[in-house]
């Protein structure tokens, strides 16, 4: 190969590995990216998914008659403080197989929501014996 030739190689190769290197920066700066926005989202999250288990601790206390229509207090609402910046939605209907019940239970906030469904059975007195 000449040297001329080789010169033009030379530069071709730092070219592509210099855009190699550059989409592995980029790529690496978006994953922190990420990083941090799901570390600053993580203790929202933690506070809803209790928050919803509350609601759901809550609804399991009610009698089979009150499942189909749950009273509004349990249906809707916004936490106390501290909690305040929090709203629930719940709901229950009737499974496809007539011995369960489907409960869901959604926590929103401002910046995001987090949902918890469950199955409870029909007659909770004969699944207790």
């Amino acid at each position: 190969m000449s040297p001329r030739v080789r010169h033009g190689v030379v530069l071709l190769e730092a070219v592509v590995g210099l855009l190699v290197v550059g989409l592995v920066a980029a790529a690496a700066v978006e994953l922190a990216a990420a990083d941090l926005r799901a570390a600053r989202r993580e203790p929202a999250l933690l506070t809803a998914s209790t928050l919803a288990e509350e609601r759901l601790a809550a609804i399991r206390l009610l009698g089979e008659a009150q499942l189909p229509r749950i009273p509004d207090s349990l249906a809707r609402g916004r936490f106390p403080a501290p909690f305040g910046g929090y709203r629930w939605r719940s709901t229950v209907t009737r499974a496809r197989d007539e011995a369960l019940y489907d409960v869901r239970v959604e926590v929103s906030w401002s910046e995001g929501s987090f949902t918890l469904l469950s199955r409870r059975p029909a007659i909770a007195a004969e699944a207790e014996r």
